[in-house]
């Protein structure tokens, strides 16, 4: 079991394996202040010595087994523009290839989801780490293992607001850059609330509290209208370890009055399976279950998923699915409109493999695809890796 809480030691709420991958990040965030890394630039410079590669593998306890990307792929630094500040986030490269390699996602690289230190290496945010869709990993499909008692909470749509306390100020930061859209919108609604939250007794100046943060210019899919708002999800102690329970929620948001996303009142998992089958959309997204050992695992309405993929279905998204074999799977049981469109997009790129010309003008045809500002170097990159996918299945010269 690879959940960080598994083995949590609930008598003093510190967690064995959580302790162990915090000390291997210290490690890293040391080696980069070390070399004086301040910036994406300094990174990219810093990752490229061979040396560096290996201590960053032994940091995230990382083997690369064939087909893996390299360990300087898959996590990213930030870091503030003017506070000794650096957080560590998993890149779009680990979101879309180690979902295939059960070892790939170590629990280090979990904890990097917006996590903050100081560039002393002392732990300043600590949110929660990468979770997963129900069925997208090995240990949330096994029902055996998910038979267990579990809180259900209402999942927000919004984008994640990670708030903590920085030399007596309030700070949010999403979960990839300080300086993103949302974190400015994040701190300027934090500057209306930071009287009242930070007056003594209100909120512990070692509690993360993990936001849904609500605006206009965050919306995705849930219709939220012109509110600006925090929703809060959760909250976690950088201390102690201590991941709050849903009671001990109830009472923080009353202190910081603020709105805690509502509580699933169902009986039990295969209630909640059979409820998240709906296919018409009614403006939520799912749930999130945190079962007892600690932990989470998102359950997202179908109606939900077959919207967000009608809406946000791309040429690079099927040629992932089709890569990874779970083009089929991923859409038997949506909208027929979104099946359609689906297998329109599959159409458009297996044409590639009937094409005459060389290799380079198969890969001007996938680029060709999308509009040019679609045409960044990650889209490069797999329409690259989908022409060696079409090859090696034999359907393409």
């Amino acid at each position: 079991m690879n959940s960080l809480n598994a083995r949590r030691n609930r008598a003093t709420g510190a967690d064995p394996v959580m302790l162990e991958a915090l000390n291997h990040l210290k490690v890293f965030i040391r080696a980069l202040v070390s070399a004086r890394v301040k910036s994406d630039e300094g990174f990219r410079r810093w990752k490229s010595e061979p040396a560096n590669e290996k201590l960053m593998a032994d940091c995230f306890g990382y083997e690369r087994l064939p087909g893996m990307p390299p360990v300087t792929a898959v996590c990213k630094p930030f870091f503030h523009p003017d506070l000794p500040l650096i957080g560590l986030n998993y890149t779009p490269v680990a979101h879309n290839t180690l979902h295939k390699f059960p070892s790939g996602w170590t629990p280090v690289l979990r904890l990097c989801r917006g996590i903050v230190f100081s560039r002393r290496a002392s732990l300043v945010a600590l949110p929660f780490e990468k979770f997963f869709n129900y069925g997208e990993h090995a240990e949330t499909s096994d029902l055996q293992v998910l038979a267990q008692p579990f809180t259900a909470t209402l999942k927000q749509d919004g984008h994640l607001a990670i708030i903590f306390q920085f030399q007596g100020k309030l700070l949010g930061t999403t979960r990839g850059s300080f300086l993103s859209a949302s974190s400015l919108i994040a701190n300027r609604m934090l500057s209306e609330r930071s009287a009242h939250w930070l007056q003594p007794g209100v909120l512990d100046p070692d509690l993360t509290l993990l936001c849904e943060l609500i605006h206009p210019e965050t919306h995705v899919i849930v219709d939220y209208g012109d509110r600006e708002d925090f929703i809060l999800l959760g909250a976690r102690h950088r201390r102690s370890l201590e991941d709050l329970e849903y009671d001990r929620l109830e009472d923080l948001s009353r202190r910081l009055n603020l709105e805690l996303t509502r509580r699933w009142q169902g009986k039990g998992l295969a209630e909640l399976l059979e409820l998240v089958k709906e296919p018409t959309y009614h403006n939520e997204e799912g749930f999130v279950v945190r079962f007892a050992d600690g932990r989470r695992v998102k359950f997202k309405y179908a109606g939900y998923v077959s919207l967000m993929l009608g809406e946000k279905l791309t040429h690079r998204y099927v040629m992932m699915r089709l890569m990874d074999g779970s083009f089929d799977s991923r859409f038997a049981d949506l909208d027929a409109e979104v099946q359609a469109l689906a297998e329109k997009l599959k159409d458009e790129l297996m044409k590639a493999a009937s094409l005459s010309g060389k290799r380079k003008d198969k890969r001007a045809y996938l680029l060709g695809l999308v509009p040019p500002e679609e045409c960044t170097a990650y889209h490069k990159t797999v329409c690259g890796k989908f022409l060696t996918w079409l090859e090696a299945q034999g359907v393409a010269a």
